[in-house]
This record gives C-alpha cells, structure tokens and sequence, in this order.
C-alpha cells in the first residue's frame, strides 16, 4: 500500500523518462515535489532492448522523485521495445504481468490502470480491483478528445471504494483542438459526478507547440525573436468547472511527437520561460552559439519580474547563460530548463488559485457532511 497525501497535491503532470524530463525533475525542489503527483511514462533506452530497461526507466523516475509518489504508466506501444512492452500490456489474468512488475519494483510507484482496446472488461475490471488491493489508489487515463470510458466505468463500479480512483481526462497533444474538448468534458464530469459524488478527475492536455518558430516577431535578419503563447491548459480547466469540480494537468510544456528532436544550427538558440499563464520564447541567430545563448537570455532576464528570486535551478541555468559562462548548451539541456520551470510555476500558481477559491473538493464536502 502507497501512502498518498491527496490533499496536498494541486498538478498532475504527465512526463516521460526521457534525459531533458528526468534532469528537469531531479533538480526541483522537494517542497514543489509534494504538491504534485507525476504520471511518468516508461520509456526505456534505445540502446538496451528487454523488459530490464523498463524496469530501469521506473527506477529512474523513483530516484529523482526522491521517495515521494508517483504514477508509472507505459502509454502507447513504441516503435522501439515493442515485444517488452506487449508482454507488460498483456491483459491476461487481469493484466497480471503488468501488475507483478509494479508490485516487484518496491519502491512508491504506482501502476496505472492499462485500458487496451484489446482486452475485455473483466480483465481491466480485475486489473482496477487488484491495484487497489495492492497500492490503495487506482488511476486511469483516457486518452483522446472523445475518450471511450465504457470500460473504466465499469471497473470503477467492481472498486471496494470508489472515492479512491481518479480518472485523468487527457485530450491530447494537439493546440489547435484542446478547447474544443471542454464540451465532452463538462458531459463526462456531469454523468459521474451524479454516479460517484467522491470521484476525483483531472483534465490534462497540452498545448505546447510543436515549433516555436511562428508565435514571435521578426524584424529584419531573423533576429531577435521573441514571442509568448497563452497556456491554453489553464482556460480548459476553467471551462470544465475549475476546482472544486476538476484537477489540474498537463504535459509538462512537452509536445511529446516532436521532443527529443534535432538540435538546432549552429548559432542557433531557443530558450523558453513560463510565467502568469504564458510562454515566452526568445529565439536567436548569431555567429556562435555561445553569443545566441547570451542574448536570448539576457532577454528572458530582462523581461521577468523578479527573475532568479525563486531559487529554481533553471532560473539559474539561464542566469548563467546571461553572464556569458560558456559551456555546452544544447536542446536537451534547454528542455530541462524549459520543463523543470514549467513544473515549479505550475505548482506556485496553482497552490495560489487554490487558496483562493473554494478548495474544498466535492468528495471531502460529502464526507462532511455524512459525519455531521
């Protein structure tokens, strides 16, 4: 059984164990840590075919957790490792290895219910009642902007309690269609809210784009670049009810289809800061790459309130940057930068729009007021 503080957790980001998402994790701070609960996708070494390296992955995201819980999950079958991942997505005997890896890697990670179009109901049914016998709390994630929750629903119905499943409603990695997802959402809460009253769900989504490259201005020489782009993850909540009635998600300021991709040309750097609801990319061509480092910086340093007073590592990457010390900087390294302050923003906002609305959550208000 996993020990999970629900109360203190205000995000649920979906991250993988790919190198730029794991040193973004690992260098924020604890405190931020516990007000979020990471839904980390297993994503093993190229280099290393076998179901050892899944174990590996979950070993790393254990690590930078630092003992704190977490959700693993193994998303889509990938490219690579195809044959370890179907094994683990096996949905024989309630998806029985899938549970027995969870279960064997002793440490606070928690297995997501795995809802394969392939499998019938009882398994996944099965599955979600061994999973809360085994780790107390039971996760599933539809995916898609019309997700099917036949199946989900009907293992929420075989759970010995309910109120401890959450239900994260990812509509995907697509801008351009993440608003338009709020209509379905708002029918789905509606429909289990009347059927479960204690259910805990979370819209997540994303809204980071693929390229960068379009949301800025360009004067003459293609230099400087800058642009900001509204978090659109924020107004989906908003429409959805907002809490009490839903949890915040996202995924992590990583457009997963495009990252890791192909570093930049040479000269050629891209840093990207969050702040208010927002990104704000600064993009520079210059002779070395050092120099674009530099600038694009130092524009993100200028243009930040208080820049560098949250003591967060990827301030301090990019100050660093500013003052023109010189070392390799790549793509990788400025999606570290990238996604380990999205995390620590999304948690400081979200701890403060949570105190200042109603944050006593649906489930908690009808406990209440069943002990009254």
């Amino acid at each position: 059984m996993v020990e999970v503080s629900l109360d203190e957790i205000v995000y649920f980001p979906s991250l993988r164990t790919q190198p730029a998402e794991l040193r973004a994790l690992r260098e924020l701070d604890k405190a931020r840590k516990r007000g979020m609960l990471p839904l980390m996708q297993l994503v093993p070494e190229a280099r290393m075919p076998g179901a050892g390296d899944f174990r590996r992955a979950a070993q790393q995201a254990a690590e930078v957790m630092q003992g704190l819980p977490h959700l693993i999950d193994l998303g889509r079958a990938p490219l690579q490792h195809a044959l370890a991942w179907r094994r683990l997505a096996d949905p024989a005997q309630g998806f029985r290895a899938w549970r027995e890896f969870a279960r064997g890697l002793r440490h606070d990670g928690i297995p997501v219910v795995q809802l394969s179009a392939v499998a019938g109901d009882r398994a996944i049914a099965q599955q979600a009642a061994w999973i809360e016998r085994d780790f107390g709390l039971v996760v599933f994630r539809l995916r898609g902007p019309v997700p099917s929750a036949a199946a989900m629903e009907r293992a929420i119905d075989g759970l010995a309690r309910p109120e401890r499943a959450i239900v994260v409603l990812d509509f995907g990695t697509e801008r351009e269609w993440l608003l338009g997802c709020a209509g379905n959402g708002r029918e789905l809460l509606a429909r289990w809210r009347a059927r479960w009253p204690r259910l805990r769900v979370v819209a997540m989504g994303n809204s980071f784009p693929a390229t960068a490259q379009w949301v800025g201005r360009a004067p003459l020489g293609e230099t400087p670049r800058s642009g900001r782009l509204v978090i659109l993850e924020r107004e989906l909540h908003q429409r959805l009810g907002g809490w009490p009635l839903v949890d915040y998600g996202d995924h992590g300021a990583i457009h997963v289809p495009s990252e890791p991709g192909p570093e930049l040309p040479g000269g050629v750097v891209r840093i990207d800061y969050p702040w208010q609801g927002e990104w704000r990319f600064e993009r520079r061509r210059r002779e070395t790459s050092d120099e674009a480092n530099r600038d694009a910086a130092l524009a993100i340093v200028a243009a930040a309130p208080s820049f560098g007073e949250r003591g967060l590592w990827g301030e301090h990457e990019i100050q660093e940057a500013s003052n023109g010390r010189v070392y390799a900087r790549g793509r990788e390294a400025w999606t570290a930068v990238r996604v380990n302050l999205h995390l620590a923003t999304q948690v400081d906002e979200m701890r403060a729009f949570r105190v200042s609305s109603d944050t006593t959550h649906p489930r908690e208000r009808d406990a209440s007021s069943e002990s009254a």
